[in-house]
């Protein structure tokens, strides 16, 4: 899948962003990173279903008879996915609107445009896999109460075939529409298979003020201590959140914590790492959602109000890991180097390298060459084998469980106006421009200052005066 966008805030020139396992925006700031971090969430969103002209096509058969055999030109063929690539586009331009909670300014001139895989969707549904696309929308009761509405599609043997059927009762064509505009995401975009959860930059304020900043419960607030109540007004508060999407739904999930922390994640295990190695403190939340601290070795417990300003940042990710995260989901962070020392910057980066290696894609918009430098150095280990390359990595502490392949890999750098791909392959990991040319200004200021000053001073027979400074009298109380 391929993501191109044109003409958004910051971002001027035409872009091409290929996620993968791990996806990386680096660059200046006001450069568009985060621009583009937002517009990928929002397409790897369940929520975000595209209306295709195929579903409006054949609901009205599909509703009538229960089934509809479609020829393998018909949704896969050039034709087919040109008007699929289209439709995705549109409707993800149409979303971003609200996604935004902007007005039509910021998007009236922007293009996006998705690319999808043929291949993915084909061997999604090779026939010798058994796999079929089912329960893909339901109409109330559970997800797997065998009443529930939804489409199985699947290959007939010979594969030329896809064939939809209908399981449960659609109340109307309109809703097995709906049903098949899911059913087709599924397909045509297979990498929309998880939850996606997004780490905003503001989550160090957020997690400190998410009951005040909770839009529906300020919208109710607002409108009860008023003298007069406008309905229409209220209504209108209550559905359209007051942020960008992520960042409202970065609130609803942290005011959601009493029902979240009853939950067990397979990644609890990196959850427990990231609080005794990172951060050094036991975090609580009680029933009714309030967060505390405990700092190892220590018999206290404080509010989060009262952590450190790491704890504080971090909070969100450790409840991501230790109750929802599963293998398939996207994790997008905006500066995941936030407050953190250097050598913890580096711990974040392994962390994030081993959770792409156990089945989550990661996305991150960053402006830290610890991290990048970090992942390269993950990459020329697990590129290829070499001597001494166990002693390395036991030297180094990076176990096998960290290392990454540059097919693993896509990094964009950022600049004014636009982006490029930046370079990964075995021999030298992730080329980083940007942070070499920034560096290498560093050093040789450093190096030029240095010389400088030790030329002057050699050449100049009066040595720098140097003032000693006498010690202070101490004052005595007068009697």
């Amino acid at each position: 899948m391929k993501l191109i966008i044109e003409n958004f805030g910051a971002i001027k020139k035409r872009i091409t962003l290929e996620p993968k396992p791990l996806t990386i925006f680096c660059g200046e700031n006001n450069t568009g990173k985060t621009y583009a971090l937002y517009v990928l969430n929002a397409l790897m969103d369940s929520r975000f279903v595209a209306s295709f002209e195929f579903s409006k096509k054949h609901a009205h058969a599909l509703f009538t008879t229960k089934t509809l055999a479609v020829s393998q030109s018909d949704w896969l063929g050039a034709t087919a996915l040109q008007r699929v690539q289209s439709n995705l586009s549109e409707s993800l331009k149409s979303a971003l609107q609200r996604f935004f909670v902007t007005d039509e300014d910021l998007l009236k001139d922007a293009n996006f445009e998705i690319s999808v895989d043929a291949q993915r969707t084909l061997e999604k549904l090779n026939p010798d896999s058994k796999s079929t696309v089912s329960k893909i929308l339901r109409f109330g009761g559970v997800e797997d109460s065998p009443n529930a509405a939804s489409i199985n599609c699947k290959f007939t043997e010979s594969s030329q075939e896809l064939i939809f059927t209908l399981k449960g009762e659609f109340e109307s064509q309109k809703e097995v529409e709906s049903a098949l505009n899911r059913c087709l995401m599924r397909l045509y975009l297979p990498e929309q298979k998880g939850r996606d959860f997004l780490l905003p930059a503001e989550r160090s304020g957020i997690n400190l003020f998410f009951r005040e900043l909770n839009s529906r419960r300020a919208a109710l607030l607002r409108h009860v201590t008023s003298q007069t109540l406008d309905t229409a007004e209220l209504l209108k508060d209550i559905i359209v959140s007051r942020y960008p999407q992520p960042i409202h739904d970065y609130i609803e999930f942290m005011n959601s914590q009493p029902e979240i922390k009853r939950e067990v994640s397979e990644f609890a295990d990196l959850a427990e790492w990231l609080q005794k190695t990172v951060l050094k403190v036991k975090y609580k939340v009680d029933r009714y959602g309030d967060i505390s601290v405990a700092p190892l070795r220590s018999g206290t417990t404080v509010g989060l109000h009262l952590g450190s300003s790491t704890v504080k940042t971090f909070f969100g990710l450790w409840s991501y890991l230790n109750h929802m995260a599963r293998p398939g989901d996207w994790l997008m962070i905006d500066e995941p180097e936030l407050n953190l020392h250097p050598q913890n910057q580096l711990a974040i980066a392994r962390l994030l390298a081993q959770l792409v290696n156990r089945g989550i894609s990661v996305v991150v918009s960053t402006h830290s060459d610890y991290m990048v430098r970090q992942w390269s150095n993950l990459v020329m280990l697990g590129a290829r084998d070499f001597d001494g390359r166990d002693d390395l990595a036991n030297q180094f502490d990076l176990p096998r469980a960290q290392w990454l392949k540059p097919e693993q890999i896509a990094a964009y750098e950022f600049s004014v106006g636009k982006a490029v791909s930046m370079d990964v392959n075995a021999e030298s990991g992730i080329r980083t421009a940007l942070f070499d040319v920034s560096i290498t200004q560093l050093n040789t200021a450093a190096q030029d200052i240095y010389f400088a000053r030790q030329a002057a001073f050699n050449d100049d027979t009066d040595e720098p005066e140097v003032q000693i400074l006498k010690p202070r009298q101490k004052k005595t109380l007068s009697k």
